[in-house]
């Protein structure tokens, strides 16, 4: 289900959703290619080791949706998707609860998707 967006200034934190989502204990935040998208719907999140493709063993999310934008940069040249997906309790052993930001351990701890927004080629934001 795609979400209207609102543009990330530095007034509203460089936020991506509306405030109830943003401040929401339960909510997190993933950013991947755009091409990524039907995948994740269909299989789910999986760790770049499980997907061949690095060596980490944990899928992260980030707390606030900005983070997103930081983690892909200020030249974007291919096209991203921030997705908002809920969990129903971080009280998990392969959870870890950082300041910002979580990492699941486990492929069977799956969020649900609430939503995404695009993350167009040449996406400027200030």
């Amino acid at each position: 289900m795609k979400l209207e967006s609102i543009q990330p200034t530095e007034e509203n934190h460089y936020s991506l959703f509306q405030e109830a989502l943003e401040q929401d204990p339960q909510v997190f935040f993933h950013t991947t290619a755009k091409r990524n998208l039907e995948a994740i719907a269909n299989q789910g999140f999986k760790s770049s080791l499980d997907l061949g493709s690095g060596q980490l063993a944990s899928v992260s999310y980030t707390k606030k949706s900005s983070s997103c934008l930081a983690h892909i940069g200020t030249e974007i040249t291919d096209e991203f998707v921030v997705l908002a997906v809920r969990f129903e309790t971080l009280d998990a052993t392969k959870i870890v609860v950082n300041m910002s930001d979580i990492h699941v351990f486990s492929a069977d701890i799956l969020p649900s998707i609430i939503g995404y927004c695009d993350i167009p080629k040449g996406f400027m934001y200030s």
